[in-house]
């Protein structure tokens, strides 16, 4: 082939993969002369891109010339617009292709007619049409993301998402939001919102948010916009539009500031709008009407429109803008942990709008107070630790009395408290600063087996800990006269785990309890009073999930 007919085909534009080029340029040749321009290949296809220019259709010959070369049935290849048509994703790449030969050309001309593109722009656009199909089959990417990724890498026009839904549309590879996935979806995070917060309120959901956000390397103050949102600023509206996209996110990769490539008026968003008006949270039928009106992007030249709540209307911004800008697997993520918060938060509303919380714990007899200690103290409880947690808050309290000068700290926390945000040695410590010989005792509650690598882990933040707390810890006397131990309290325990360790220049020691040896001593010590207070009381908090009280109410009655 000669320099100029190759330099003529390549400026035809067609969506060719390269490493199907060579096959490619052999076939021009091959349909070429099928088609009787046996000379001057390339003057012909000069002349042919002329006329379709200056006509505003092509001819007849070459419009039958592109629809066989981007697809031929009997053809090995059947079509080089993608490396393979091979595996799992092979029959939506081989149809893709089969749709965008019939159709190249109608294409072409909706591009210019419908979104307003000028003859080479709309080229230029299907030059790109198997990345395109290939980012939607195979990356389950939107329109609207591969209108984003198109734009960087040709910069020459700015894409709306728009044209490129109609591509995908054409090529029978358009992202569908669908009532029924969606409905899944909404299970699913249904029946995670407990895992993943555990007894955690909002504003300690929105700090484990926050951290999970720092670790995908977000930029920005996640904790302050989620606080807008949820607490200081609350448009209830905005938790729906907030939700709406991140369902999105669930099962494409979106770019999630977009507005409308998914009808946010349609089925699924009416269906869940209904879902935050059945649990009482205040969202009128149009929410996406009087707030998304006339909206391409929730950004912020969409916030600066908004009058209700701007301070919530900007978190809102900020959270979709933020996340967009991730890869795909870490906007899953994060898109999955707010999912789940504003499962959370549906839930407490649901709950507090019926006036009860379902499976309430009642206060419990000496027999009931037994039953709960030994059964959380026979193995793993499936709470997520909550039950586990709670028993070792009253067995630090027997060992550690006030009566003897000893003040806890994380008394009641969740079991998602984090000790170095929190600044605690353990799930909960007691200190007792009496000169000269002051000490601290801190309790870590393990449901399941304990293994090396977890004590290890929990020394290393123990070392976060002390630096943190240095100053505080040596205003009372010095480091090296503070006696530190940790008590590790888990159902089973590996071997050959160490009595102590010297961290931060301190030497700390590890003891071993199991939850079992921890129930029997609160049975025999009729620690009822403390059982109730630490243990039953805190189970009611309507932050609880009501299936971990279930649990509990099974292991009282049993």
């Amino acid at each position: 082939m000669t320099f100029d007919l190759r330099a003529a085909v390549r400026g035809i534009l067609l969506p060719v993969a390269s490493a199907r080029e060579a096959e490619f340029l052999a076939e021009v040749a091959r349909l070429l002369n099928l088609t009787g321009v046996t000379d001057d290949k390339a003057n012909w296809i000069a002349l042919q891109l002329r006329r379709w220019k200056r006509d505003g259709a092509p001819t007849t010959q070459f419009r039958a010339f592109i629809r066989d070369l981007l697809f031929l049935a009997d053809r090995d290849p059947v079509t080089f617009i993608f490396d393979s048509i091979e595996g799992p994703n092979g029959a939506a790449y081989q149809n893709a292709a089969r749709l965008a030969s019939a159709s190249f050309f109608d294409l072409h001309a909706s591009l210019v007619a419908a979104h307003l593109l000028d003859h080479d722009s709309a080229r230029q656009i299907l030059s790109h049409s198997g990345m395109i199909a290939r980012l939607a089959v195979e990356e389950k990417m939107t329109a609207s993301e591969i209108s984003r990724l198109i734009a960087v890498r040709d910069n020459r026009f700015s894409l709306n998402w728009r044209a490129v839904q109609a591509m995908l549309t054409k090529f029978g590879c358009a992202p569908a939001l669908t009532l029924h996935a969606s409905n899944e979806v909404y299970d699913d995070d249904t029946s995670t919102e407990p895992a993943l917060f555990g007894d955690l309120d909002i504003e300690g959901g929105i700090e484990r948010v926050a951290q999970v956000a720092k670790s995908l390397g977000c930029a920005g103050d996640f904790s302050a916009w989620l606080s807008d949102l949820f607490i200081n600023d609350l448009h209830h509206p905005y938790l729906l539009l907030l939700h709406y996209q991140l369902l999105i996110q669930a099962k494409y990769d979106h770019a999630v500031t977009y507005a409308y490539e998914f009808k946010p008026r349609g089925q699924v968003a009416d269906w869940l709008t209904e879902k935050y008006i059945a649990s009482g949270v205040p969202v009128a039928k149009n929410a996406f009407l009087n707030n998304a009106k006339a909206t391409l992007r929730f950004d912020q030249v969409w916030v600066t429109g908004r009058t209700d709540s701007p301070r919530s209307a900007t978190a809102l911004a900020n959270i979709l803008e933020t996340i967009e800008n991730l890869g795909s697997l870490a906007k899953d993520e994060l898109a999955a942990q707010i999912r789940g918060l504003l499962h959370r938060y549906i839930r407490v509303e649901s709950e507090r709008n019926k006036g009860d919380i379902p499976n309430r714990v009642p206060v419990l007899t000496e027999l009931q107070a037994t039953a709960l200690l030994t059964a959380t103290g026979l193995g793993n409880t499936g709470t997520t630790g909550i039950l586990e947690q709670r028993l070792v808050d009253c067995y630090g309290l027997l060992q550690h009395t006030a009566a003897d000068g000893w003040t806890p700290k994380g008394l009641r926390d969740s079991v998602f408290a984090a000790n170095t945000f929190r600044k605690k040695f353990g799930d909960v410590e007691f200190e007792r600063p009496l000169r000269p010989d002051p000490e601290i005792v801190a309790y870590e509650s393990h449901g399941g087996r304990l293994t090396l690598p977890y004590v290890l882990d929990h020394l290393d933040s123990f070392a976060s800990v002390l630096a943190a707390r240095e100053e505080e810890l040596a205003s009372i006397a010095p480091l090296v006269d503070w006696s530190f131990k940790v008590v590790f309290i888990a159902h089973v325990f590996d071997g050959a785990l160490p009595a102590t360790r010297v961290v931060g220049g301190v030497e700390v020691a590890l003891h071993y309890i199991t939850f079992a040896a921890a129930a029997r001593e609160l049975v025999a010590a009729n620690a009822l009073a403390s059982v109730n207070a630490n243990m039953q009381s805190p189970l009611n908090s309507g932050f609880i999930h009501p299936s971990v009280r279930q649990r509990a109410l099974a292991m009282i009655e049993a």
